[in-house]
């Protein structure tokens, strides 16, 4: 096969050099995504530095709240501060905005992310959200030889499961989305470290509440993107399971991806 699986290949992708994936399109990294028509704006992380400036200070901000039982969208409010930042390859400093984001009020639990209320997306109102697995919970190995691999129990009694699988001839990890008889790559994974954990489901459940399952996916390694699936944004197709609803490209740290 031209892609085995991840969970069990972990340690070849250890010794795979950086230049190996340079014919390969970056995965979690679509320029075009945050623009998109009618995308969902989100932030992962807190103080994080961003380029430009697209952001204003405002208290239309949603903490994607959870804990292990349960998530819940919570009112939060966003400060921006301008900021300058200049990466080790850069001639002078890059103009941008440090977000400061924060729950209007303070209580237990973790935020997975932060979302913009927009008119365009009714269903981005405080309360709880239908959550089947977060990053605030355990998350389930399926019953398989791997240990990368992830199991999100469905409200349907099925279940699906993230898999990262080994490319032989590019040498890169691609995040697979598994259902019962359907499908999807969804990104490449540890474009940067070149090595693969299992940290890259943030949340999955029913953000828009349409009955379909959605995910929130980080492929955030040293660089990449946190990308937002929804169910009823797949396109009508026999095998896309979830398309992508939003993006949010992380800050230049960490090196740059060197």
């Amino acid at each position: 096969r031209e892609l085995l699986s991840g969970t069990v290949l972990c340690c070849a992708a250890l010794f795979a050099q950086a230049g190996s994936a340079g014919a390969a399109v970056e995965a979690g990294r679509e320029p075009w995504a945050e623009d998109m028509a009618n995308s969902v704006r989100f932030v992962v992380g807190n103080d994080q530095w961003q380029p430009g400036r697209r952001y204003k200070s405002s208290a239309d901000w949603l903490a994607l709240n959870c804990n292990p039982s349960g998530c819940s969208l919570e009112p939060a409010r966003l400060t921006v501060k301008t900021e300058s930042w200049q990466g080790h390859y850069d001639d002078k400093p890059t103009r941008g905005q440090k977000l400061d984001l924060r729950k209007l009020k303070p209580g237990p639990g973790s935020v997975i992310a932060w979302f913009q209320l927009d008119a365009r997306h009714p269903w981005l109102k405080p309360g709880p959200v239908t959550t089947y697995a977060s990053r605030a919970g355990r998350t389930r190995r399926p019953a398989s030889e791997g240990t990368l691999e992830v199991a999100i129990d469905l409200p349907d009694g099925k279940s699906a499961t993230l898999v990262p699988l080994f490319g032989r001839k590019d040498q890169v990890f691609q995040l697979q989305l598994r259902e019962p008889k359907r499908r999807q790559i969804l990104g490449q994974l540890a474009h940067c470290s070149r090595e693969v954990a299992n940290d890259f489901l943030l949340w999955a459940g029913d953000l828009d509440g349409d009955g379909r399952p959605d995910y929130l996916i980080s492929f955030i390694d040293d660089a990449g993107q946190a990308l937002l699936y929804l169910g009823g944004a797949a396109d009508q197709g026999e095998y896309e399971i979830a398309g992508i609803a939003g993006a949010y490209d992380s800050p230049p740290y960490g090196g740059e991806c060197d």
